[in-house]
């Protein structure tokens, strides 16, 4: 295999946890969790493990600038922003949308790590003809940054790009070597699927390590994205690697539907009230804090297929992607409160 070479953005060989109490609530087999929420930097998320290979490659072709995509609470966007100070580069965040009045979650850590962030305004437009204006923004941005004598990267949402991907293989490796070595047998990987790059470099990375374990996604979009599209994702890796491998539909095991699926709630970083149950059982009995837009909705799918026996008397696999600074916006805060306001007393 030709292997990519990575610069350490944040820490890998994070742990693996043994969740006891849920473990005890569910009594269905033991649950564990991959704590990639503990990957360091600017508070962790797996985003880290991809930029390691991607940002090596900008400093091996002399980029200077990163630009990237991503939601107003993008965790993706904040990591960026972390890496490219961290090694001595510039970066922008394009964002759709309007500017907020107030900079809150990840939006005031991009800004407090001096990100240059960048709303396009998407009203009054037909999709076709905001994504004909974004590239025209884009394109702007790239040439006037040109002009300066800087040389601009553009990394796709939630750095979902073969290198990227790549940094999810090599994790099943070490999923791989840490189970060996503490004797766990897994069934099940679950995680979160968003932007594809985490779950197309897992399912890779599960095939060519020949894993005993299924590698399941939980979507965080209502419409995910298709699963010809993480194919394809897996495949280019596997090409760029040069092993003799072929994913196919075959090795995805994406639950809930390609189609309004049934975890993903209202829409991408909204929540119901049964994500936020979900998010306040993870709390209560174990204090791992889950975000509302990709770990909140993984462990909203896990409890309910667990509930209808689909994990029954299996060792399971939670990956822990981080994201919780967005947790702390307005409507999540509104909700929490909302729940769970009469928890605070006052005399």
């Amino acid at each position: 295999m030709e292997e990519f070479t990575r610069v350490e953005v944040g820490r890998i060989n994070t742990p693996i946890e043994y969740l006891e109490n849920l473990s005890k609530y569910f009594n269905k087999g033991d649950i564990f969790i991959k704590r990639d929420d503990l990957t360091g930097l600017a508070m962790g998320g797996n985003k880290t493990r991809k930029l390691d290979y991607i940002i090596k490659y900008a400093l091996d072709h002399n980029y200077t600038t990163l630009l990237t995509y991503g939601a107003a609470q993008t965790n993706h966007g904040r990591l960026s922003i972390a890496g490219a100070n961290k090694f001595g580069l510039k970066s922008i965040l394009v964002v759709e949308g309007k500017k907020p009045p107030l900079l809150e979650g990840n939006l005031a850590l991009d800004v407090m790590m001096d990100g240059e962030v960048i709303f396009i305004d998407n009203e009054g437009y037909s999709e076709e003809e905001y994504l004909k204006h974004k590239q025209e923004v884009v394109d702007n941005i790239i040439y006037e940054r040109i002009q300066q004598n800087e040389k601009v990267l553009e990394i796709p949402m939630g750095g979902s790009n073969a290198l990227g991907a790549y940094g999810y293989m090599q994790c099943i490796k070490e999923i791989v070597m840490d189970t060996k070595w503490d004797d766990i047998n897994l069934d099940y990987l679950v995680c979160a699927y968003g932007s594809m790059g985490t779950y197309a470099g897992l399912v890779l990375g599960a095939k060519y390590y020949k894993t005993d374990f299924v590698v399941v996604g939980i979507p965080v979009f209502p419409e995910p994205f298709p699963a010809e599209d993480c194919v394809k994702l897996a495949n280019e890796l596997a090409q760029e690697l040069d092993i003799d491998i072929e994913v196919t539909l075959d090795d995805l095991l994406i639950l809930g539907g390609m189609s309004n699926n049934k975890y993903a709630g209202p829409a991408y970083g909204e929540t119901n009230q049964e994500i936020r149950d979900a998010m306040y059982l993870m709390a209560q009995k174990e204090s791992i804090i889950l975000d509302p837009a990709y770990t909140g909705k993984m462990f909203y799918g896990f409890t309910s297929l667990i509930k209808e026996n689909y994990f029954s008397n299996s060792n399971v696999l939670l990956l822990h992607t981080g994201g919780y600074p967005g947790l702390f916006v307005d409507k999540h805060i509104k909700n929490i409160t909302k729940d769970l306001g009469h928890k605070v007393k006052q005399f």
